[in-house]
């Protein structure tokens, strides 16, 4: 049990993220533009993907009533492909096993996604717009063509009515990182809804920081690489990108530059100890006693490059001509 204290015809118009530029906003006739914080564009393309549950919801007078609450499973990214001039679709891109994970018994039909930009609402009062991922027998996410790549997309076309506002936000081609962005100690940001946090902060992507750990030493920005960063379930398909703050790959101090897409969180590893009682490890009896196993997350997390990413939507438009 959980305890927490549509569609019009109109074409879903994505405005391309401009990295690290300068960009204004003001409302018409209130004086001139003003500066938008430079996470904002970025937070504006990850989505929550996740269910609607029952749930017990607190009332102010201490009262419970029954409701149905929106619960994050994962993150994703909106994204836009082509040039950031004339794009040829939008598609959302997440982890694999957000959209299906047949170990854990999670196979929808469909999930739930909410915008950030309505974050102000509750997850009891917004519910976000269900995202159809079968239409009968037909699978309408595409997997990336390596089963080994943790990658998923889908074609999206939402409404100004879903969305609640003319446009929404995508991250377009010219934002993936280049070779030079992938190096160990090289400064990240990690976009995701993890869901251990808590209802009261479902309702906005947490952002958080870390570097580069590990890439791989014969092919570092086509393989999975490690970022120091905790990573909980729910972050799985939230977008990580290069922050220009640090140390560039030979140690020059950086002063500007742009944010860069570096890829998509795929996992965060477990490590395993001993369960231990008075001083001792706790063993369940048997003919062959066996110790019990406490697992713990090692504050890392695994992260799929931009450029599989990159592999992934180049194989959609493919498979939609």
């Amino acid at each position: 049990m959980i305890v927490v204290a549509r569609t019009a015809v109109t074409a879903f118009v994505l405005l391309i993220t401009q990295s690290m530029e300068a960009q204004q906003s003001n409302p018409p006739g209130e004086g001139p533009p003003q500066p938008i914080p430079w996470v904002q564009p970025w937070r504006e393309s990850t989505v929550a993907i996740g269910e609607v549950k029952d749930a017990e919801v607190s009332k102010p007078d201490g009262k419970t009533e029954k409701k149905k609450v929106f619960v994050p499973v994962g993150t994703g990214v909106l994204m836009l492909t082509g040039p950031d001039n004339a794009p040829t679709g939008a598609f959302l891109v997440t982890a694999k096993h957000v959209f299906s994970d047949p170990t854990k018994k999670w196979t929808p039909t469909s999930v739930r996604v909410r915008f950030s930009w309505l974050d102000s609402r509750p997850v009891d009062e917004y519910l976000g717009v269900e995202l159809k991922l079968e239409n009968g027998d037909s699978k309408l996410w595409i997997a990336h063509q390596d089963a080994a790549v943790d990658l998923a997309c889908i074609p999206v076309r939402f409404s100004s009515k879903d969305l609640e506002r003319p446009k929404g936000t995508a991250i377009g081609y010219s934002s993936i990182a280049t070779d030079e962005d992938f190096f160990e100690g090289a400064a990240v940001a990690v976009l995701g809804y993890p869901g251990a946090v808590g209802p009261t902060y479902w309702t906005k992507a947490i952002l958080r920081y870390g570097i580069v750990s590990w890439v791989s030493p014969s092919n570092p920005t086509n393989s999975p690489f490690l970022i120091d960063a905790s990573i909980f379930p729910g972050n799985s398909g939230g977008p990580v990108f290069r922050v220009p703050t640090g140390s560039d790959r030979f140690g020059n101090f950086v002063l500007s530059g742009r944010v860069a897409f570096l890829g998509i969180v795929s996992s965060g590893p477990l490590q395993y100890f001993p369960a231990v009682a008075g001083g001792k490890e706790i063993t369940v009896p048997g003919e062959k006693p066996e110790t019990v196993l406490s697992q713990s997350l090692m504050s890392l997390g695994i992260v799929e490059p931009a450029s599989r990413v990159r592999e992934l939507l180049d194989q959609a438009l493919k498979k939609q001509k």
